[in-house]
Formats: structure tokens, sequence, C-alpha cells
């Protein structure tokens, strides 16, 4: 699981396939029962207290994909609330300065002096050379995906 704080009120979160490989990634309510569950044991690490909207976009063969959002805190004094939004059918593009890292793939897109490929049946054969790059997703990947050209 890879947990990262993007500031004061939002986090960023993915969660591998085997941290959550007893949930089935096809029922949305197993997965918001996780995420729930997950997020309240990292309550206290993370010092969450307030409301706060939870986007997981899910990706079958890495995992789960959160952006974690507070959206009010001032009736919630050491309490947490979640609203979980679960995305089934989200795309997930991986980034990464190095063409040729991921030449083959179906689709390249371009953007910003980086390229993208998106997250599917293909990338098995990247596995091995994802710390080369990240995972886009959200507004971050509907943003690339507008102004990105396809090469």
């Amino acid at each position: 699981m890879k947990i990262e704080k993007l500031t004061k009120d939002s986090y960023r979160f993915i969660i591998n396939k085997e941290f959550c490989k007893n949930v089935n990634l096809e029922d949305k309510e197993e997965i918001i029962n996780f995420i729930k569950e997950m997020l309240l044991k990292k309550k206290r690490n993370l010092n969450l207290s307030g409301f706060y909207k939870v986007i997981v976009y899910v990706q079958r063969k890495i995992g789960l994909f959160l952006d974690v959002l507070k959206l009010e805190d001032s009736s919630y004094f050491n309490n947490v609330d979640l609203r979980v939004i679960v995305n089934l059918d989200s795309e997930i593009y991986f980034q990464t300065e190095d063409y040729f890292l991921i030449n083959g793939a179906k689709e390249i897109r371009y953007y910003d002096g980086l390229f993208y490929c998106l997250v599917d049946d293909d990338f098995d054969k990247l596995w091995d050379k994802i710390e080369f790059g990240k995972f886009i997703f959200g507004e971050d990947m509907d943003n690339m995906v507008f102004k990105s050209i396809i090469l």
C-alpha cells in the first residue's frame, strides 16, 4: 500500500491487489466495507477527523486507487465519517518519462513532456518496470486524456 499526502486535507492511496486479495473487486458493497474498515484503522496514524469523500477507482489487475478528500470538520471532533464512491470501470494510466519503457503498448499518449499508456491486459509485460513511473487516475488522468495527443 502506498499513501501520499497531497494537502493538509487530502490523500491518495494505492492499495495493491495482494493487500485486498480477500475483497471481491466486482462487488461495490464489499469494496466500500473494506475501504471504511481500512481508513478507520489508519485514522490515528493519518490524523483523520471530519467528513471525507472517498473516490475509489478499481483496476482488477493492480488493486484499488483512492482519492480521499476532506469536505468538513466543524462538527466531527475526533470522529470520521466517510462517503465512499466506487468506480468499477475507470481507466488507469501509467506515466513515465521514457517512451521506450512503454513502447509496444496499444495506446501511447504524450502530454507535457511525459508519456502515458493505458493499464490493460497488455500491461503485464511492464510489471518489472513500474518503479520508473507512476499510476495516474482521477482528475489527473481526466486532465491528461483531454490535453494529450495519441502517438
